[in-house]
């Protein structure tokens, strides 16, 4: 017992960059931006969020609401400003914001956003580098010393980015061979959506890197958590997110900014702690951490990739097609959905969308599309030209048909 409580302590400074580091990935990420252009967004929500997403239904007026508490009140919290109030209503806005655009009927993953606001949330994150932090001190209050409190909502960030790999490790692991001879066409089908050049890579070191991906997604939440191990567990995965951008252009840059919390800079930067009255309680992190985890494994299990505001991570366990489908849009405006606009930023959802309509042209999911598009349902009388247009990744065939 005695063993894990030292482990569970942590230094405020740690806590403190987490906090600064967390906050500013979020008021940095384009995904934030981006979301109240999904408030009118038609489609199925995902699992965990329909009942939220019925009692409090999204417009584009509400989503704007909701990026402007996002941004006032995370800023205050990366300044540590009335932190404990100011983060948790930045942590229960981006998680509503962030679920605007997954009700679009496609979830990309960006909960790790919301989980590591919670954890800041969840502790007393402002207690040094802060706003408040100097408030006390001018009242004479003490600087505050290591604790669980302090330790835990890091110590929950390791375990949290541990099992965002794991699982998508263990599917593939478990999907075996058949994983791995698709895993050329899957990096064609990543490629060719980034608008990449193709890329070619003998089968024998596509395997193996398959093979290694699997090794790293199951070991690094091991590595990340034992102090003698940490850093080669860091270096790894830097090594892996840099091999997943170069052969698929995928970066996940809002992840790996968040490594820093990995960093022990108590080590360089904490003071000896002053004397105090008491720790600060442990169980707001407790039970945060908790519900966090125990969501990440029952998701993780089950494999559910498409849930908010807590899901697997992709597992890429179903074999991409050797086909590309995608749906293009002409009106009398010119065209407004091509495969350059699919490719532009700031993420793939639209890609998935059009992949959607390409393999289901009801005309339920095409007017959804449409209205997405153009923020408008189609106007009476208006020209409204539909194409599917389909590229064999071997042959690089294209075929285009109306639809």
């Amino acid at each position: 017992m005695e063993r894990l409580r030292a482990w569970a302590t942590g230094h405020p400074v740690d806590l403190a960059v987490f906090r600064i580091t967390v906050s500013a990935v979020v008021l940095l990420s384009l995904d934030v931006w981006d979301a109240p252009k999904w408030g009118g967004a038609v489609g199925l929500a995902p699992v965990g969020w329909r009942t939220v997403s019925s009692l409090l239904p999204a417009s584009t007026a509400s989503a704007f609401v909701a990026l402007g508490l996002v941004v006032v009140f995370t800023s205050l919290t990366l300044i540590g400003a009335w932190t404990r109030g100011s983060s948790v209503v930045a942590a229960v806005s981006l998680v509503w914001l962030l679920g605007v655009p997954q009700q679009s009927g496609l979830v990309l993953h960006t909960h790790h956003l919301a989980w590591f606001l919670a954890l800041v949330a969840s502790g007393p994150s402002g207690d040094v580098a802060s706003f408040d932090a100097w408030r006390a001190r001018r009242r004479g209050a003490p600087v505050p010393g290591p604790s669980p409190a302090h330790g835990l909502p890091v110590r929950a960030a390791w375990l949290s980015i541990g099992l965002i790999f794991f699982f998508p490790g263990l599917w593939k692991l478990v999907g075996g061979s058949s994983w791995l001879e698709g895993l050329p066409t899957l990096i064609a089908w990543k490629r060719f959506q980034l608008g990449l050049p193709r890329l070619e890579l003998s089968p024998v070191l596509i395997r193996a890197g398959g093979i290694g991906s699997i090794v790293f997604e199951l070991s690094v939440g091991a590595l990340l958590v034992f102090r003698r191990t940490r850093m080669v567990g860091v270096l790894a995965a830097f090594a892996f997110h840099a091999g997943v951008q170069w052969v698929m252009g995928i970066a996940f840059s809002s992840l790996w900014s968040c490594y820093l919390v990995f960093v022990p800079w108590s080590r360089w930067f904490g003071s000896g702690p002053s004397v105090v009255p008491s720790a600060p309680s442990p169980r707001p992190v407790l039970i945060v951490a908790s519900l966090l985890l125990g969501a990440q494994v029952t998701t993780g299990v089950l494999g559910l990739e498409s849930a908010w505001p807590v899901a697997c991570y992709p597992t890429f366990r179903t074999r991409a097609p050797e086909q590309m489908r995608w749906v293009e849009l002409e009106t009398s405006d010119g065209i407004v959905v091509s495969v350059d606009r699919l490719r532009q930023g700031p993420n793939q959802r639209w890609w998935g969308l059009s992949e959607q309509a390409a393999w289901d042209p009801s005309r339920e999911r095409l007017e959804g599309l449409f209205a997405m598009l153009l923020g408008r349902p189609p106007r009476e009388g208006e020209s409204i030209r539909w194409t599917r247009v389909i590229v064999d990744l071997r042959s690089g065939v294209t075929t285009r048909e109306p639809l």
